[in-house]
């Protein structure tokens, strides 16, 4: 958001004196409270906006050019902290919170067998905690009815005992009031985080196998302490294939042949990962024999070559008609024949 939009959003100009903008900037609040628009879903982004363009216009009608640089360095939450100070009755000794990291997020991500060989590059939607937009992470907004203040019992000044109050400053958490003038916010329940899902890019490479880890540095959960984000882990599980297994980049599959096929040779036609090839079976091929594609299996890379496909022949028994039963018997014969010779010499 900038400068001249914040200004627009407010209804002010920079001109406009810091009570004008604050009594415009309350008028607003009120106006798009979430409590008071609970029929309106975009009650809380708009909220969000007015609050974030007070903090914006705030900044800049306090910068001078002489200090410009050293005010963000130093106060770069002075607007938004005195909003919350001055306009929710926060305590301004409050320590601020550590920035500590935002949380780790694990997604689970199944894909299918063939997926994961030759690769994929899809949109996932990731469950992630955000920031609350309704009250900007603090878990409290405005309230519309003003609450008695816990510290003082709504008489301004801290208790020192029971039914004595000792002069001096007023009570730090409601800035002498008497009054509480926040409430937890509605939309996160106060934790000043909500629960969101957000589109993610992934790529994943050819050759991947089942439970390889993917970790992206900084898209994982936001911190509730203005720390960096956390990072966000995807775990590949890949389902099983009905007709191939795997061994790292080779595929293996079994092709079952009727028992005439395996007897007399010829041409198959053996399912790969890029559509059928045709399989040159010898005569009298054994169950169990093995024969391999070359480069028919997972892609190659840069560090590897392509795998293999590997195929298991598997004979099948069935019954035989006169002539093919007169062909085996023919092959049988010479097969005796054969080994006879052999034996005599």
């Amino acid at each position: 958001m900038t400068t001249r939009e914040s200004f627009r959003i407010l209804g002010v100009s920079s001109k406009t004196g810091l009570e004008e903008v604050r009594r415009r900037f309350r008028l607003l609040a009120q106006q798009y409270h979430p409590d008071r628009n609970p029929d309106n879903p975009k009650s809380a982004e708009q909220f969000r906006r007015v609050v974030e363009a007070y903090e914006k216009v705030q900044a800049h009608l306090a910068r001078t050019p002489k200090t410009e640089e050293s005010y963000y360095r130093r106060n770069r939450r002075t607007a938004k902290q005195e909003f919350f100070e001055e306009i929710l009755g926060l305590d301004p000794g409050d320590d601020t919170p550590a920035q500590a990291m935002g949380p780790d997020f694990r997604y689970d991500f199944r894909i299918p067998f063939v997926d994961a060989l030759l690769g994929l590059s899809t949109t996932i939607m990731v469950p992630i905690l955000a920031t609350c937009a309704c009250c900007d992470g603090r878990g409290r907004v405005p309230a519309l009815e003003p609450q008695l203040c816990p510290d003082c019992q709504g008489q301004g000044r801290p208790v020192k005992g029971p039914g004595l109050f000792r002069s001096g400053p007023g009570c730090r958490r409601c800035r002498g009031t008497g009054q509480m003038r926040e409430q937890t916010c509605p939309a996160c329940e106060g934790k000043g985080q909500s629960q969101q899902f957000r589109p993610f890019h992934l790529d994943i490479p050819a050759g991947t196998e089942d439970g390889a880890r993917f970790r992206f540095v900084g898209e994982g959960g936001a911190s509730m302490g203005g720390g960096p984000p956390g990072n966000l882990e995807v775990v590949i599980s890949v389902a099983p294939h009905e007709f191939f297994t795997r061994k790292g980049r080779d595929l293996f599959c079994q092709f079952h042949v009727s028992f005439a096929q395996a007897a007399l040779g010829g041409e198959v036609q053996v399912p790969t990962l890029m559509g059928f090839a045709t399989l040159n079976l010898p005569r009298g091929t054994q169950s169990g024999c093995i024969f391999c594609f070359p480069e028919a299996g997972a892609p190659g890379d840069l560090h590897q070559p392509p795998g293999d496909q590997y195929v298991e022949v598997v004979v099948t028994p069935e019954s035989l008609n006169l002539s093919q039963r007169d062909m085996v018997g023919n092959l049988t014969g010479l097969g005796k024949t054969g080994m006879d010779r052999a034996a005599h010499e």
